[in-house]
């Protein structure tokens, strides 16, 4: 059993039965499939996403913020 879809989303929020939750917590910690959509699931939650050879984690910041940021500080460069 591999967590995808709504079984994935009840088991980050804990909201399954305690025996369905310490079976999943068992297999997780031998399926790397399961640990890569864990992850994948909590950096996409929080904005953080992984970079570079050793897959570091870097805070990504919203595309507009950015963009708006960079656009004032070239109108005061000029």
């Amino acid at each position: 059993m591999h967590l995808y879809g709504d079984i994935l989303e009840k088991y980050v929020s804990r909201d399954l039965p305690a025996q369905m939750l310490g079976s999943i917590d068992a297999h997780v910690s031998n399926c790397l499939s399961c640990t890569h959509a864990l992850a994948a699931h909590a950096t996409a939650d929080t904005n953080w996403e992984r970079r570079g050879w050793l897959g570091r984690l870097v805070r990504v910041d919203a595309p507009g913020l950015t963009d708006t940021g960079d656009t004032e500080l070239r109108a005061r460069a000029a």
